[in-house]
């Protein structure tokens, strides 16, 4: 869940800077530690729910429990808590601006967290994913990739003048080096191979009419930009087995049930808004 990663993530930076603080005053008052707690600030037990929930978050990004951890996670935690208690001391929780920005973390958190429950008991089985499988090498079974390059422009002018400069011999490469405003650039507007249903309808209704090596005859626009584009190459597609398509076709089909999920929850809410 993206607000429990984002509470859950230790800031390393953040607790150096704490425990060099706490560390004094946990040394200098001294307090029983109630059971099923990790610490006490200001006389507020912290539980140890919440050592583990960030322990958890931490390890679903890939870091390892281990008891430095748990110990850095103890004291930022304590810090942050010591931090907390006394912005409510001075009622700062209170005012409007928090308020707002703590109901949305709230909103925020509960949402994914029911998006998450149903996925959970709604997993993607693997039958599911072999039925995929299988309808997209049916759909693919006669299809072409396509090795592109791109030059892409802010106005019609410019494009219209960068491919004149083509036209007379320079080398697309070239051109796109020096005259594109895609991070494709770099590689002299290289894009890849891309299936036609990969690239822009308006663009792959000119790409599929190109032969090898040629460019196209004029710039296309798509929304507030131009594109003059080459084809490099022309290949069979050649489906990948299942084994290396499976994770992508599981999260592909994990993304559709969960828009489906919360399309229906919104569309089955009562909502009235303000004129």
């Amino acid at each position: 869940m993206n607000s429990s990663k984002k509470l859950g993530v230790v800031s390393l930076l953040c607790a150096v800077a704490l425990t060099q603080s706490f560390s004094a005053l946990a040394q200098s008052t001294p307090a029983k530690v109630p059971t099923g707690s990790f610490a006490v600030v200001n006389a507020v037990p912290l539980s140890n729910a919440l050592l583990e929930q960030v322990l958890k978050n931490n390890a679903a990004q890939g870091v390892k429990d281990s008891p430095e951890l748990r110990n850095v996670v103890r004291r930022e935690l304590a810090g942050r808590a010591a931090l907390s208690q006394e912005a409510m001391k001075l009622g700062l929780d209170k005012q409007e601006g928090s308020l707002a920005q703590m109901e949305l973390l709230k909103q925020n958190f509960l949402a994914e967290m029911l998006i998450t429950d149903y996925l959970t008991k709604n997993p993607v089985s693997d039958a599911a994913v072999r039925a995929d499988y299988d309808r997209q090498i049916a759909v693919l079974k006669d299809a072409k990739e396509y090795k592109i390059r791109g030059i892409v422009l802010p106005d019609e002018a410019a494009a219209k003048a960068a491919l004149a400069n083509v036209r007379k011999g320079e080398a697309f490469e070239k051109v796109a080096k020096e005259k594109s405003i895609d991070p494709s650039k770099s590689q002299g507007g290289d894009l890849g191979w891309l299936l036609s249903e990969q690239i822009n309808p308006l663009i792959a209704n000119v790409v599929v009419n190109l032969s090898k090596g040629s460019v196209s005859a004029a710039p296309i626009q798509v929304q507030n930009a131009w594109h003059i584009i080459k084809v490099d190459d022309i290949r069979n597609f050649v489906a990948p087995k299942i084994e290396d398509a499976e994770g992508q076709i599981r999260q592909a089909l994990q993304m559709k049930l969960r828009n489906e999920f919360v399309n229906q929850i919104i569309s089955t809410a009562k909502v009235q808004l303000a004129d």
